[in-house]
Order: C-alpha cells, then sequence, then structure tokens
C-alpha cells in the first residue's frame, strides 16, 4: 500500500511578506489547495487544483480525506492559528492526526491585543459561529464581569453577529458598561482599529472581515449565594426567601456548564444566583407576568448576570422551544404543576435533577406524585425558617412559611 502523504493545515496572514519560504514551499508542492475563496486569491498563480471551502462542512473534508487517500499532496490554507477556533478541530475528527500536520502564525486575537497593546493571557475569548455562539458569548461576558482576569473579552464575529448587532443585544441586556474595540483588516493595508461605546457602535457598519474587542469599564453588583430579599427588585415580599434558595441550589447540585429552567421565575432571584454557579452554562427564566419579566430583566442588569435568557411565556407552551436540561427548577406552577412536572422530566436530560419548592399541601402531594408517574427517583426535603425579631431589650424568632423541596432525580 502506498504510503499516506501529510496533509498540511497552515495559518497565514494577509500579507505574505511573513510567508516563511519553508512554508512557501509546502504551499507551491501542493497538488490541493484548499480553503476559503479569500485565502485561495491569494495564490493566483498556483497551478494545483483548488477546492473551495463549502457548507455543510463535513461533505467538504471528507473530499480532502479522500484526495490524501489518492496519494495527493494537500494544503489546506486558514487564518492565524487554525488550532485556535479553526479549522483543524473539524479536519482531526475526519482525518488521522499521524497524517495532519499544522503550522500556525500569529492569530487575530494575538495581532488585535498587540494593537491595543494589552496583555491577553488572562484574557476570554469566544467565537460566534456555530449553534453554541449565543451561550458562549453570554457565558463568556459574565465571566469577564464577574470573575478576577484582564477584563476583557475577544469575539470571532460573522456575517450574522456583526459589531452593531453584538452592540444592540448586549444594550437590549442592560449591558452598558462595556467598550468595543474593532479590528477590521487586519494585517491588510485597509487595515482600521477604532474604539466605540455601545451606542455608538449600534449605528455603524463595519468591514465583513473583523474582530472585537469588549473591554468591561466598570464590573456589576457581585452575586452571592442567599442574598437578602432587599436586594433584589421583587414584588410585595413574592420572591424565593434566602434560606431556601441556598437549599434549592444545593440540591439541584448544578455544575458549571449546565443548562438549567427556571420555570415560574418570578424576581428571578434563584435564576440570578444559579448563574453564579454557571459561568459556563446558561439559565433559562420562564415567567408568563410581564410585570416579573421586567423584574427579572432589572435584576439581570444590575447583577450583570448576563446568561440569563428571560422567557415571557406560560410553562407549557414555553418548554417546547428550551433547549435540553440539565436542572430543572419550578418555584411556581399552581394548578398546572400536574401538567408541567410530566412534560418537563421528558424533556430533562439523564441523570438530570428537578426541584419543585411546594408551600401548600396540595401542591406538595402534587409534585411528589407526579414525579413518581414521571419515572423520578424522589425525595423530600422540608424547611422550617425562624428569623430573629426585636422584643423590647431581647428578640424574638418569627417563623416563616414551611417550604417542601421535592427532588427528583431521573436515572
Amino acid at each position: 500500500m502506498a504510503e499516506i502523504p501529510q496533509l498540511y493545515v497552515i495559518g497565514l496572514l494577509p500579507d505574505q511578506g511573513w510567508l516563511s519560504p519553508a512554508v512557501a514551499s509546502l504551499i507551491e508542492g501542493a497538488d490541493v489547495l484548499a480553503g476559503g475563496d479569500r485565502l485561495l486569491e491569494m495564490f493566483p498563480s498556483h497551478t494545483g487544483e483548488k477546492l473551495s471551502l463549502t457548507t455543510p462542512l463535513e461533505g467538504w473534508l471528507n473530499q480532502l480525506r479522500d484526495l490524501q487517500g489518492q496519494g495527493r499532496r494537500v494544503v489546506v490554507l486558514a487564518s492565524g492559528d487554525p488550532n485556535y477556533f479553526g479549522i483543524a478541530k473539524k479536519l482531526l475528527t475526519v482525518i488521522d492526526k499521524e497524517h495532519v500536520t499544522i503550522v500556525p502564525t500569529v492569530s487575530t486575537v494575538q495581532q488585535a491585543f498587540a494593537r491595543l497593546k494589552v496583555s491577553y493571557e488572562r484574557a476570554e475569548v469566544v467565537s460566534m459561529h456555530g449553534r453554541e455562539a449565543k451561550v458562549a458569548f453570554w457565558a463568556g461576558l459574565y465571566r469577564v464581569s464577574h470573575f478576577e482576569g484582564s477584563g476583557y473579552l475577544a469575539v470571532y464575529t460573522d456575517a450574522e453577529n456583526s459589531p452593531s448587532v453584538i452592540a444592540k443585544r448586549l444594550l437590549g441586556r442592560g449591558q452598558q458598561n462595556w467598550r468595543m474595540h474593532v479590528f477590521e483588516d487586519l494585517g491588510t493595508q485597509d487595515e482600521r482599529v477604532t474604539s466605540w461605546s455601545l451606542y455608538e457602535a449600534k449605528l455603524r457598519k463595519f468591514s465583513p472581515l473583523n474582530l472585537v474587542i469588549l473591554e468591561c469599564l466598570r464590573r456589576p453588583a457581585s452575586i452571592s449565594l442567599g442574598m437578602p430579599e432587599g436586594a433584589y427588585v421583587h414584588e410585595a415580599g413574592l420572591i424565593t426567601k434566602r434560606e431556601v434558595r441556598v437549599v434549592t441550589l444545593g440540591l439541584l447540585e448544578l455544575l458549571s456548564h449546565h443548562t438549567m429552567w427556571d420555570l415560574g421565575a418570578g424576581s428571578g432571584s434563584v435564576s440570578i444566583e444559579a448563574a453564579a454557579l454557571l459561568p459556563y452554562g446558561s439559565v433559562w427564566s420562564v415567567e408568563k407576568s410581564p410585570l416579573r419579566t421586567e423584574q427579572i430583566s432589572a435584576n439581570r442588569a444590575f447583577f450583570g448576570a448576563a446568561q440569563v435568557e428571560i422567557v415571557e411565556d406560560e410553562a407549557m407552551s414555553a418548554m417546547a422551544h428550551l433547549p435540553t436540561p440539565d436542572r430543572i427548577f419550578i418555584g411556581g406552577g399552581g394548578t398546572g404543576l400536574s401538567s408541567i412536572i410530566p412534560v418537563a422530566a421528558a424533556r430533562l436530560n439523564s441523570e438530570g435533577i428537578m426541584v419543585v419548592n411546594a408551600v401548600s399541601l396540595d401542591n406538595f402531594q402534587t409534585a411528589r406524585e407526579s414525579m413518581k408517574k414521571a419515572g423520578l427517583d424522589v425525595t423530600v426535603t422540608q424547611i422550617q425558617v425562624a428569623r430573629s425579631e426585636p422584643l423590647a431589650e431581647s428578640a424574638y424568632l418569627k417563623p416563616l412559611n414551611q417550604v417542601w423541596l421535592v427532588r427528583g432525580v431521573k436515572s
């Protein structure tokens, strides 16, 4: 059997003057040059076959594998570092890594931070390409604004997620404390580096070839577990009490990457504190009341809990459109609890956890029986909280409503 030649994935800068003789020789000697049209046009005199990148990407990658299997010398052209939010990751799913050589150059992110003259060793980077882009973006924004780090988020944009669109989305969530640096056509004669407020950026058009760096100008209020009710905008005491919140979140056993539903979210207090435990995940707050969704929005903006998604809808209709959850919290439900639980349980990931907070005996019984019928392993935790109140020169303990926390695990 003929030996399979190496497939080279070569990262390029716009200026070919940076191309080393060794890399230029690899490109010149290729039987097949593959890549996006913009990169292929950089080598108009190449006499070999040119294979333009097409979608769906899987078909194009399989073509590369077949050409290599025929003994053709294939070079894939990429921008910057192909192994950093680039083509290499996908390519290595169809071609054995022993038959692939990756030759990186300076990435766009490196160039952008060099233009800013700012260290990027602790910066966050997200890509707006792909189905999970939105979740990754909001989670990245949350990590930058809340955790110790550089305070910068670099964003690989695309045609649908331009700098102006990103600015509008940020402002729509009350995320005003950011400055946007836009890097257009980096490394070319048309290079342009500009800085904008979000209000300015949302009104402008930019070159399609761009990278965005968001700089956090002022960090939002910090989030801790069991914050006092007064920390939130809420309606006449209709909020999950701080002690119950802490136990609820403990029973949910949230991991950093989880997707969580908060059905009947009220003021969003559980959603906001869950966000602190989900720096790589997302929270979907479902609330039918327009007043309360406004309260969730205000709380989200104040605490900078950017990855909290607000859905103004009935729980039953909303569930059909939400991403598959790892965890579900039901704080409301009312008379619809017996209908909500089986639908929610069916959507729950394997080994997922559901917690229902019930104040009335009827809802406690409904939650317990409905979870069992849905095939969940059910346990119950009862909480009775009393808080100290002044009494003359002393104090007494004033009891709050007892709450049953019904927990179901999908085995």
